[in-house]
């Protein structure tokens, strides 16, 4: 049995009004990524770097919204990612960002329009609570990503399960917003969200426990209209380099760097390849450039890389 019509309506603006918001402002051609999830502590803004510059170094031309103006953790990334690239004197393919300071429909539309002029692609972090600006961004949204971690903890703004049988009882609060968006989203003419749950942080070891949460998300497509993920595993390193404004995929083009042993990010390639985003990629990407002499702390940066990342070789210390 499907629960896309609950009957409820979510507390708060209605749904109606947030669309009616939304159809008001200019039309915006580029695609919206949305990340989002009312459950803090589950990797949103990771995901959300990850994602654009797996973008970014495919080709595609990104605009970054970070929508938690408190934390700022997706836009900080970016900011590492453009001190390190100063920092080693190298180019490093980074969306254009912008942390949404005044947060309103009409603020967001303009920022869009203003700083997302020639960008193919809008990935939007939400920060982990409900509000107007984050209904309005899920309302803008082409693709939802919904990231949770492999506990039921996490899993209930998603969804509600009988603890005996754990049979899904009805849909999270969460779950319930994104419903009621989306049909007002295509009552009036736009196409539907596609929303995809994304299992992060998943400890292989944790087995008893991954297969009962698996069994129940496996409900989650039918009753709930949402595409389920294969997943990311707990990987430390996603989290370290994230404090460089680095992913896997830069480490390799580092100079300096080639005494590192860098593991393939295996599963934020399948991420991306899942979610659907590569088709229209321009390959014509020009490679990394060494535009200058690197920095003094390129030394330390180099350390610090090594530290998180684990080397097989030592990396030589000069510049």
């Amino acid at each position: 049995m499907s629960l896309e019509n609950t009957g409820r309506v979510c507390d708060g603006e209605h749904p109606s009004v947030v669309l009616a918001d939304i159809r008001n402002r200019p039309e915006i051609s580029a695609r919206v990524i949305v990340f989002a999830n009312e459950k803090g502590g589950v990797g949103k803004s990771t995901l959300a770097f990850h994602t654009s510059i797996a973008l970014a170094r495919a080709g595609h031309k990104i605009l970054a919204i970070d929508l938690d103006k408190r934390q700022r953790s997706f836009d900080r990334a970016l900011e590492n990612r453009e001190a390190t690239a100063r920092s080693l004197g190298v180019t490093l393919p980074t969306p254009k960002h912008l942390v949404l300071s005044h947060q309103s429909g009409a603020m967001l539309m303009q920022e869009i329009a203003r700083s997302g002029q020639g960008c193919d692609t809008i990935i939007i972090d939400v920060a982990g609570h409900d509000s107007p600006i984050a209904r309005r961004a899920i309302a803008l949204a082409d693709k939802l990503v919904t990231p949770v971690n492999p506990n039921f903890v996490d899993l209930d703004s998603v969804a509600k399960f009988n603890v005996g049988t754990m049979k899904m009882t009805g849909a999270g609060s969460f779950a319930d917003l994104v419903m009621q968006l989306r049909e007002e989203r295509i009552a009036n003419g736009y196409q539907p969200t596609d929303w995809m749950l994304i299992k992060n942080r998943v400890r292989r070891a944790e087995k008893v426990q991954l297969e009962r949460f698996n069994a129940a998300i496996a409900q989650l497509p039918e009753k709930l209209g949402l595409r389920v993920t294969s997943g990311l595993a707990e990987r430390v390193a996603y989290r370290e380099l994230f404090l460089f404004g680095l992913t896997h995929a830069d480490c390799r083009d580092l100079p300096g760097m080639a005494g590192m042993s860098v593991r393939s990010s295996t599963g934020i390639t399948r991420l991306i390849d899942e979610m659907g985003l590569l088709e229209t990629a321009d390959d014509s990407i020009p490679p990394l450039v060494q535009s200058r002499k690197p920095a003094r702390s390129m030394k330390r940066y180099r350390q610090s890389l090594r530290t998180y990342i684990g080397a097989t070789k030592k990396v030589p210390t000069h510049a």
